[in-house]
Parts: C-alpha cells; sequence; structure tokens
C-alpha cells in the first residue's frame, strides 16, 4: 500500500474465554492482535470456529474481552464504546427482519432509531441494488436479496467503518458478484472501511487491500494483499496429455513436477532444481578447484525456466499444449502460512510434553 497506512482500529493482545455447559473455559482469542487500515476493505480469515466473530464482537461491544485493548478512531474500548458505535454500522450472522413487512417497511423502523428519514433509506436500498424490490414483502427475499438489506440496515448510521460477518455465506455466484461489486463502492465511493469476515478466499482476494489471518484465536498474518501476494513462490505450469512421461523426463533433469487436474484437464506444477539439472543430459559439475567466490549460486531460481522444460519435453517428444507461469494465490498463501502456524504449535506442544 505504499506508505505505512493509517490504523483505524487495533487490537492488541486480546483474549476472550468462556465457560462451556460442562464447566470447561474455551479460548476464544489468545493474544489476538490485529490492524485495520482506514480507508481499506479488510479481509478476515480464517476456518470456522477461528475466534473470527467473537473478534468482531469485541469491536462491536456485544463481547467483552478478558484482557488486553482495543481502539478505535482513537478511542479506548470497551470505555468510549457508545463513541465508537456512533461511527460504526454492522451485521452479525446475519440479518434479522420481520418477514410480512417489505423491506422498505422494516427499514422504516429501524430507521427512526437512528433517526434516518425516508431519503436515507431509499439512498441505502439504492447503495444495495434493492430499490426495484423496497416494497415486496422480505418472505419473498432471496437469500441474497436478504443479505444486501442487512447491509441497507447497517449503512442507515451512515457509519465510517462497516463490520459484515461472512456476508457471502450461501450465496450464488450472481449474489456473491453483487456483494463484491457492493464493498468496491462503498470503499471507492463513500470512503468507508470495510471489515469482512468470510472463509471464500478466491473473493477476499478479488476485493481486499489487506488480510488477517486468523487460527486458533491467534492472528498468523496481518498485511496488505500486494506484501502477501510478493511474498509467494511463482509456478511454472506445464498442461500436457501425457503426464506421466513429462513428469519422468523433468524428474530426470532434477525438476519436481506435481500432478494436479487444471481447468483445462491434466496439468503438472513444476518446480525449477534446487541445485542445478540432474540425469545424463546434465551439464558437467563445475570444477572443484574453482574459487567458491567466483562460483554461482546453487539456489536455483523461484520460477522453473519455461524454454528449458519446453526444450527437455519436444527433444523427448512429448508436446505440451499450454506452458504459463502462475503467480501466487491468497489461497496459496493461506494454506502456507496455516501450516507454519500448525507446525509451531505442535513444535511447542512436544517442547512442553517433554
Amino acid at each position: 500500500m505504499g506508505d505505512a497506512p493509517e490504523i483505524l482500529v487495533r487490537f492488541d493482545q486480546v483474549h476472550k474465554s468462556f465457560r462451556t455447559s460442562r464447566g470447561r473455559r474455551q479460548v476464544a482469542l489468545d493474544g489476538f492482535s490485529m490492524s485495520i487500515p482506514r480507508g481499506a476493505v479488510v479481509g478476515l480469515l480464517g476456518p470456522n470456529g477461528s475466534g473470527k466473530t467473537t473478534a468482531l464482537k469485541t469491536l462491536l461491544g456485544l463481547v467483552r474481552p478478558d484482557r488486553g485493548t482495543i481502539t478505535a478512531f482513537g478511542r479506548g474500548l470497551p470505555a468510549d464504546q457508545r463513541f465508537v458505535a456512533r461511527r460504526m454500522g454492522a451485521l452479525i450472522e446475519g440479518p434479522a427482519f420481520t418477514g410480512s413487512l417489505t423491506g422498505e417497511h422494516n427499514l422504516r423502523l429501524l430507521g427512526e432509531l437512528h433517526g434516518a428519514d425516508r431519503s436515507e433509506i431509499a439512498d441505502a436500498l439504492s447503495l444495495v441494488g434493492l430499490d426495484g424490490a423496497a416494497r415486496r414483502s422480505y418472505s419473498g427475499y432471496s437469500l441474497g436479496m436478504k443479505q444486501r438489506l442487512g447491509v441497507a440496515a447497517a449503512l442507515l448510521s451512515q457509519p465510517d467503518l462497516l463490520v459484515l460477518d461472512e456476508p457471502m455465506n450461501g450465496l450464488d455466484p450472481e449474489a456473491v458478484r453483487h456483494m463484491r461489486e457492493l464493498l468496491k463502492r462503498l470503499r471507492d465511493e463513500r470512503g468507508m472501511t470495510v471489515v469482512v469476515s468470510s472463509h471464500i478466499l478466491s473473493e477476499v482476494e478479488l476485493v481486499s487491500d489487506w488480510v488477517t489471518i486468523v487460527r486458533n484465536g491467534r492472528v498468523i498474518c496481518d498485511a496488505s494483499v500486494p506484501e502477501l501476494l510478493s511474498q509467494g513462490t511463482s509456478r511454472l505450469v506445464v498442461r500436457v496429455h501425457d503426464a506421466v512421461t513429462a513428469q519422468s523426463v523433468l524428474a530426470g533433469h532434477g525438476y519436481t513436477a506435481v500432478p494436479a487436474t487444471g481447468p483445462a484437464g491434466p496439468e503438472l506444477q513444476v518446480a525449477p532444481p534446487v541445485s542445478g539439472p540432474k540425469g545424463p543430459n546434465a551439464p558437467d559439475a563445475p570444477d572443484d578447484s574453482q574459487d567458491p567466490d567466483d562460483s554461482q549460486d546453487t539456489d536455483g531460481p523461484d520460477t522453473a525456466d519455461g524454454s528449458e522444460v519446453l526444450k527437455l519435453l519436444t527433444d523427448r517428444a512429448v508436446y505440451p499444449r499450454e506452458l504459463l507461469v502462475e503467480s501466487a494465490s491468497l489461497e496459496d498463501i493461506y494454506v502456507a502460512a496455516v501450516r507454519a502456524a500448525d507446525a509451531a504449535a505442535a513444535q511447542q506442544e512436544s517442547r512442553h510434553g517433554s
């Protein structure tokens, strides 16, 4: 994001646990630390039960943390919760409206609480694309329309910060596209800061400027999307009819070729040799007497050389249908971060066990 962004909300070592029906303590947040930059769409990622919703509820004042600090708009929470609440809108755990009333009537009832007049209600409905369905009964709304009406309700207070918990959950592709475009408009046209809790990684990547990944109540990644993607490793993808032979040829020259099923059929994800090509056709090893400072780095490039891979395959009469370089996706970053966190946790557990 270029220069360091202005932080609107900051969680610092927040802890929260609940007592279960059996009297045990269940940890929901375990040293949770997160930053929310002003004017950004922030994707809060993590599996169910990771602590995402609990973290959002502590920000909204619905749950009181056991310890740790939360600051928003320069104020400390929960001490200044009333001041902060006036600047936030939220949709947590799905919308709840009266089914027999129209979408507009439901919003009018909520508008009385926020002091919103008819023009502001009409503006909210138009913004979420429900102006044409405003006078239809809520019970006849699709799931996507219900979610958008929930967002419209959250917008009635004209918030600076909008908090949405799983707004795309269960939506069809068209409804997801509508929601994605809405979030971008709120950021670009209204200057809102938007926090979106989700597990749909591809959608978060398309809409988010900043991503926070949560695992077992802890934040394991908190950075801008461009920064995260720049840390990922690109890979060469080879689409070929005879993947078995292609894999054998490349393995004979030191390449790691992992079979996969892509959108166009069988493919290989090819990683470069760690220490240069191997096999019968590999170049001679460097002279051991050479000065170490003059030798080339043997770590190899991050991405396999497509022209070299193509030559190796065609020399053996294996003709790829396509070669392309795929950049790392947010899903790649997410999986790597979760695996690293799980490995660190397992290592710590084994130390304590021994």
